[in-house]
């Protein structure tokens, strides 16, 4: 399974579109949110835009807490985590958040196969005993070109994807 991994939008919906219109060619069925998405418009035109299920976690730029979540209970196939998720997809146990400090606390826990995070908007991808580590970068491209991240549940691999 081919999973989209996005992170750090801050309301930049010109990327976002583009981002979102990069994985579907890529045949992504599946998309990861590391937060930092900023306004519950954007939650809404991504949800609009992308047709697979979609998880998500929120950053420390989201202020409308309660409308995101009542906004993802009504739609099928968006799981809102809250600051962490812990998930299984294709076989691969995986955990993702926004912060960096949490994801290296689940790297050390050991029970990952692959740990994602954002905040940094850097985009990055590494090991660490049998565990991969990504950032994919930031959407909004302010900091660094902007672009995301493509995940494969069968190898267990992350492609970094510049828009």
């Amino acid at each position: 399974m081919l999973v989209a991994l996005l992170s750090d939008i801050h309301d930049h919906t010109t990327h976002l579109l583009l981002a979102l219109q990069a994985a579907k060619e890529r045949g992504c069925t599946h998309l990861l949110f590391m937060g930092d998405m900023a306004s519950v418009s954007t939650f809404r035109l991504m949800r609009e835009e992308w047709p697979h299920p979609l998880d998500l976690v929120f950053g420390n730029n989201e202020y409308e807490l309660q409308a995101f979540e009542r906004m993802a209970s009504q739609w099928p196939h968006t799981t809102l985590h809250g600051a962490v998720a812990d998930i299984t997809l294709g076989e691969r146990r995986l955990f993702f958040c926004h912060l960096p400090w949490e994801a290296g606390s689940a790297v050390r826990s050991g029970k990952y196969d692959a740990v994602f995070f954002g905040h940094t908007h850097q985009a990055e991808v590494c090991t660490s005993g049998h565990t991969l580590i990504a950032n994919p970068g930031e959407v909004y491209g302010r900091r660094e070109a902007p672009g995301f991240a493509v995940y494969n549940t069968e190898t267990n691999t992350v492609q970094l994807i510049s828009l």
